[in-house]
C-alpha cells in the first residue's frame, strides 16, 4: 500500500468518526453556548511556541479587553483538537487547517477564521551537521522522526520524499514533543520538529540541516490556524469577532514589542531554559512565522492545499470542498484589522 493510499484510508476513517461524534454531541444548535453565556473554549493541538499569539492574547489582556473569557485546553494532536470542535467540547481549535476541507469532503462543515502560524517553520535536526538543504539525497537510507499521520511534520516529509524521488527513507512516527529523544537515543538519524524543540535540540548538540521556511516558494503558508464551524459563528457573531480581534492585537504586539512576547513565552514554558525560549521566539519572528494580520490569504491557502492534494491529504484541490472561498472566513479578519488600525 502506498503512502498516499494509506493516508487516505486513515483520514477517511478519522473524519467519519469525527462527523458521527459531532452529530451525537452538538444537537440542533451545533456547539453549546451563545454570546455572553460562558467562557470561549479554545482547544490547541499541543502546547507550542508556534501558538504564541494565543498566549500573548491571553497573557497581555487582549481577550479581556475584547470582552471574552477564554478557557484553553490541549488536545494532544490536530485530530483531537478538531474533534473537540466537531464534538461540541470546544468552540475553536488550533491546528493544521487541512482538517477543515477534509471534513467538508466528507460532508461536514468547518471554517478557518484566523492564522496562527503563517510560515512553514519546520526544521530537520540531526546529529550530523552536514546540511541537506541543497542535496536531499543525503536522507536516502535514513530513518527520520515525524509526528503521527496526518499531522504536519509527517505531511512535510512525505511531500519532500515524493517531490524529490527519495528512496528508502523510513519515517518513524512519534508523539509530538518526543522528537529529540528519539534522535538522541539512536532510534533515527534525523527528526522534523518545530520550536521550542529546535532550539532545545541545538543546545543538546543537534544541528539544523534543513529549513522549510528558508525556501521562499513556501511563503506564506497556512501552517496553523484558528478554526471553528459556521454554526458556531452564526450563533455567536460578536464573540467570534472579539476572539479574532484579540488575535489581531496579539500579532501586532509580538512584532512591535518582541521583549514582551518573550516574557509571555517564558511564563507559558517555565520548564524551558529562558535562553532557549528567547531563541525560539526570535527564530519564529525572523521567519515571519507569526502572522502580521489575522487574514489567511489565498496564497497561503494554496501552498498548504497544493501539498495536501499532492500527498493525498485531501482528495482534490481546487474543488468545491477544498476551495479558499468555502473554507476561509475573511470577514472577521478584515473587520479585526480595521478595528485595530495601522
Amino acid at each position: 500500500m502506498t503512502i498516499t493510499h494509506r493516508l487516505r484510508r486513515t483520514l477517511v476513517g478519522a473524519v467519519s468518526a469525527l462527523l458521527l461524534l459531532s452529530a451525537c454531541a452538538t444537537g440542533p444548535g451545533g456547539q453549546s453556548g451563545s454570546d455572553g453565556s460562558g467562557p470561549v473554549r479554545i482547544n490547541q493541538a499541543f502546547q507550542s511556541l508556534l501558538y504564541l499569539p494565543l498566549y500573548v492574547a491571553e497573557d497581555q489582556g487582549f481577550f479581556a479587553d475584547e470582552g471574552v473569557d477564554v478557557e484553553i485546553s490541549t488536545g494532544g494532536g490536530g485530530t483531537q483538537s478538531w474533534s473537540a470542535v466537531l464534538g461540541g467540547s470546544a468552540d475553536f481549535s488550533i491546528q493544521d487547517p487541512v482538517f477543515v476541507p477534509k471534513t467538508r469532503e466528507s460532508g461536514g462543515e468547518g471554517v478557518v477564521v484566523a492564522g496562527v502560524q503563517d510560515a512553514p517553520t519546520v526544521f530537520i535536526l540531526g546529529k550530523d551537521g552536514t546540511s541537506v538543504q541543497d542535496d536531499l539525497s543525503t536522507l536516502e537510507g535514513k530513518r527520520v522522526i515525524v509526528g503521527p499521520e496526518p499531522d504536519t511534520t509527517w505531511a512535510f516529509m512525505t511531500h519532500l520524499i515524493e517531490q524529490n524521488g527519495l528512496q528508502n527513507v523510513e519515517l518513524v512516527n512519534v508523539a509530538i514533543g518526543n522528537e529529540l529523544a528519539a534522535v538522541a537515543s539512536g532510534q533515527a538519524d534525523y527528526a522534523l520538529a518545530v520550536e521550542p524543540q529546535i532550539s532545545e535540540g541545538e543546545q543538546q548538540g543537534l544541528h539544523i540541516v534543513y529549513s522549510f521556511s528558508a525556501n521562499e516558494d513556501w511563503y506564506p503558508f497556512a501552517f496553523s490556524s484558528l478554526t471553528s464551524t459556521p454554526r458556531y459563528l452564526n450563533a455567536n457573531p460578536e464573540t467570534a469577532q472579539s476572539v479574532v480581534t484579540a488575535f489581531e492585537r496579539a500579532y501586532r504586539s509580538i512584532y512591535a514589542d518582541p521583549e514582551a512576547a518573550v516574557t509571555t513565552a517564558e511564563k507559558y514554558f517555565p520548564e524551558i531554559d529562558p535562553a532557549t525560549v528567547r531563541a525560539a521566539v526570535e527564530r519564529n519572528i525572523a521567519a515571519k512565522g507569526y502572522p502580521s494580520t489575522a487574514l489567511v490569504t489565498n496564497q497561503a491557502w494554496d501552498h498548504n492545499l497544493e501539498i495536501a492534494a499532492a500527498i493525498g491529504n485531501v482528495e482534490q484541490y481546487p474543488s468545491e470542498a477544498t476551495s479558499y472561498e468555502n473554507n476561509v472566513n475573511t470577514e472577521l479578519a478584515t473587520r479585526a484589522k480595521e478595528s485595530v488600525g495601522a
